[in-house]
Formats: C-alpha cells, sequence, structure tokens
C-alpha cells in the first residue's frame, strides 16, 4: 500500500471514530477512551510507551539509546517546572531525575 493510501483509511477510521463518539454522547470522554485504547495497544503489541520529560528541549535520541527498543512509542514533553533534569516513564515505572524533585527531598 502507498504511504498516501494508508493515511487516507488511518483519515478516515479517525473520522468514523469520532462520529461513533458524537453520535453516543461520548465526546466528553474522548480522551480517557483513547488513553485506555492507547493501552491496551501497547500491551497487546508487546511495545513500550516512554515518556520524556525534561524542563527544555534535549536531545531524545542521546539520552534514550540505551535502553530504548524498536517498535517503542516515545512521547516528548516539556515542563518548566522541573527547573533542570529529566523525567522518564516507562509505561508505569518512572525515573525521576529532576532538579525538583532534589530540591523536595532536601525539605
Amino acid at each position: 500500500m502507498t504511504e498516501n493510501k494508508t493515511e487516507a483509511q488511518e483519515q478516515k477510521i479517525v473520522e468514523n471514530f469520532l462520529k461513533l463518539l458524537e453520535k453516543n454522547g461520548d465526546m466528553k470522554k474522548a480522551k480517557d477512551i483513547v488513553a485506555l485504547a492507547e493501552n491496551l495497544f501497547i500491551k497487546k503489541t508487546g511495545r513500550r510507551k516512554i515518556i520524556l520529560e525534561s524542563a527544555r528541549k534535549v536531545d531524545k535520541k542521546e539520552i534514550l539509546k540505551s535502553f530504548e527498543r524498536q517498535g517503542d512509542i516515545v512521547q516528548e514533553k516539556i515542563d518548566k517546572n522541573l527547573i533542570a533534569g529529566i523525567k522518564i516513564t516507562i509505561n508505569d515505572r518512572q525515573l525521576d531525575y529532576s532538579m525538583r524533585k532534589k530540591i523536595q527531598e532536601l525539605f
């Protein structure tokens, strides 16, 4: 299949999904429904969801090269409240190397 045809099919699936949510009055729950579907997909395919949070833009390839696997779903988030450092969440486990956490631990 060509890339354009695949994108068109994906677009049609999304449109149909949104129409179904609207028809059933579930638009307010769309975010939760999508999150649940994503979690089921990740579990079924054996992939991992990696969320990399930092106070500013970082080179994710350099940070993730030691433990990222092919097929992993990687998201980047900028959170200025972290002050410095990073937080890495893999599925439900979290590594918190942020300055904010270190300050909280001090006090």
